[in-house]
């Protein structure tokens, strides 16, 4: 292995598997730009978004906080309840839900005004590691990229080198490392760590409860309903994101 970066990297993993943290809380603090979620919108045209951008100015930008919690078999991914989150959910539920001793997802959120359980396989993000590094939260990291070609958006993401658990904010999983920061086109959308509590003692991580009106569905199958929404904001040139999550 020519490159040192990678060399450290991989002997670093190598010792810290041996001891990988059972569980954990993460905190992150996730920042809306919507002045760059609408100069990525590939549904407008260039004059629309240039004209929503200047609309929005220097009031396009909101935060709210979510919580990640771990342990060796599942994890639950949840935004925080707060004045600003409820007005910008209205009050759906999001919860990300990874049973990964069954390789199961139980996602349980809403799409066009519909509530759904998203259960499937477990399937994560095809990155590609680079070498760049900073720190995030007091923990050394590196980054990768995806890119998503469903939202046609570029991915960075920045995973922890102690902290090996191949776990993320929202959907993101598959990297070397827990996942302490991802920027999604070029920072429409930020999750950044901001409290990393590793308790000795196991936490229990609880499966969603699910309302009765609530319909099954597969991964493809959210996934399809996704793409032809996209595609009718592209012919009506209009933002997709204000209806379905960015």
């Amino acid at each position: 292995m020519k490159n040192p970066i990678l060399l450290t990297l991989a002997l670093l993993l190598i010792t810290i598997y041996a001891h990988p943290q059972e569980s954990g809380i993460i905190t992150y603090t996730v920042s809306h730009n919507w002045t760059k979620k609408v100069e990525s919108s590939k549904t407008m045209p260039k004059t629309e978004r240039e004209r929503m951008a200047y609309v929005w100015g220097d009031n396009s930008e909101y935060t709210v906080t979510a919580e990640l919690k771990f342990n060796s078999n599942a994890d639950r991914f949840e935004y925080q309840e707060n004045e600003e989150y409820s007005q910008w959910r209205k009050g759906d539920d999001y919860i990300i839900y990874r049973d990964r001793e069954k390789n199961e997802t139980f996602d349980v959120l809403s799409l066009l005004n519909k509530q759904y359980v998203i259960q499937d396989s477990l399937i994560c993000q095809n990155w590609k590691i680079k070498n760049d590094m900073k720190e995030i939260a007091g923990r050394i990291c590196m980054n990768a990229s995806y890119f998503d070609p469903i939202k046609e958006k570029e991915v960075i993401a920045w995973f922890a080198l102690d902290l090996p658990v191949p776990l993320g904010p929202n959907k993101y999983c598959g990297l070397p490392g827990m996942i302490l920061e991802v920027n999604e086109a070029n920072g429409a959308v930020v999750y950044t760590a901001t409290s990393i509590l590793l308790p000795d003692e196991n936490i229990e991580i609880e499966k969603p409860a699910v309302k009765k009106k609530r319909k099954f569905i597969t991964q493809s199958e959210y996934d399809k309903k996704v793409m032809k929404y996209i595609d009718e904001c592209e012919k009506m040139q209009r933002p997709y994101f204000w209806a379905i999550p960015f």
